[in-house]
């Protein structure tokens, strides 16, 4: 049997709008793929229930409660052919990773809201779990409307200054590659070099030529193996940069710039002093992203995350 080429959008029970939803159906539409609407709880309840009450027939009214939100949900995704999840299980980014595991989506779709008013987005905690630990790529919706060629930037490192596996860099590409076609947009490769840390250990901005010359090479080098990397996936040089300057400030720098609606950035998980230094300028990142985010991971990830409910009152409903 052919595999079902889904995305796996996450619904917000307690939400009035759901742009992850309309992200979802649109992304679906034009790449052909089917819709499944993820909706999960743990909670609610009083802290006593009446005696009469059975508290797994008031789970299951408030599941098919939220199965009604989806049911109508899905019937404004014109176009695109819906199923429906209900599930009652806690804590929450392990019942989203749990589904991602049994329904095997390509993309993970949850919404992460930028607010220009305080010129940051809202990543929550669980936003950061399902960075760490979901095995699909995860796609952070931030709400804004997309235009009918979307620009998708790949954030790459393809000198593997930050022990990076290769093959997560071709990975990148390949789905902003595959999104950018499918979405009749445009893909371009994205490469940030801080060259300050030479120029510190050699005495501060005041260095010799000698100094200067091993910048200007390195430079080069970088360029080069951009160039080469894109161009295996089909980019052309006038579409992969070079940009100079630490990673947290130049990354947001260059998706404003280049106006991206798509920033796909690959996510490692190494020991736990490492996670926490990655994790430290992922934050820095992310926060000043106003555009949506594709994260993903090398192919041979395998999330901590088991199919085995860690709530005894787990429930779900289709």
């Amino acid at each position: 049997m052919a595999r079902v080429h889904r995305i796996l959008v996450v619904v917000d029970p307690a939400a009035t709008e759901q742009p992850a939803v309309a992200r979802g159906a649109s992304v679906a539409r034009r790449l052909g793929m089917e819709l499944r609407l993820l909706a999960c709880m743990h909670g609610g309840l009083p802290a006593r229930l009446p005696r009469s009450a059975d508290p797994q027939e008031v789970r299951r009214a408030l599941l098919r409660r939220q199965l009604g939100v989806l049911q109508r949900l899905a019937r404004d995704c014109t176009g695109v052919e819906v199923t429906m999840n209900a599930v009652w299980d806690r804590p929450l980014h392990e019942a989203i990773i749990r589904e991602t595991l049994r329904s095997e989506p390509q993309l993970v779709m949850k919404e992460s809201t930028y607010h220009p008013t305080i010129a940051r987005a809202l990543v929550t905690h669980t936003d950061w779990q399902l960075i760490r630990d979901c095995p699909a790529p995860l796609w952070l919706v931030r709400g804004a409307s997309w235009d009918d060629a979307p620009r998708v930037v790949a954030f790459v490192d393809p000198t593997h200054e930050h022990d990076k596996p290769a093959d997560l860099d071709r990975h990148i590409l390949d789905e902003a590659c595959t999104l950018a076609t499918g979405l009749g947009g445009e893909a371009h490769a994205v490469h940030c070099h801080d060259g300050s840390a030479l120029f510190a250990t050699a005495g501060g901005p005041a260095v010799g030529a000698e100094i200067e010359a091993l910048g200007a090479e390195l430079q080069a080098e970088h360029a080069a193996r951009l160039r080469d990397l894109a161009a295996a996936r089909g980019i052309d040089a006038a579409r992969a940069q070079l940009r100079s300057g630490p990673a947290a400030e130049a990354i947001p720098a260059a998706a404003r710039q280049l106006d991206a609606q798509l920033a796909v950035m690959g996510a490692v998980a190494r020991s736990r002093l490492q996670d926490a230094i990655l994790g430290h300028t992922a934050e820095q990142v992310l926060d000043r992203l106003h555009c949506d985010v594709l994260v993903v991971k090398p192919k041979r990830f395998e999330s901590p995350v088991t199919y085995r409910p860690q709530a005894t009152d787990f429930m779900e409903l289709h």
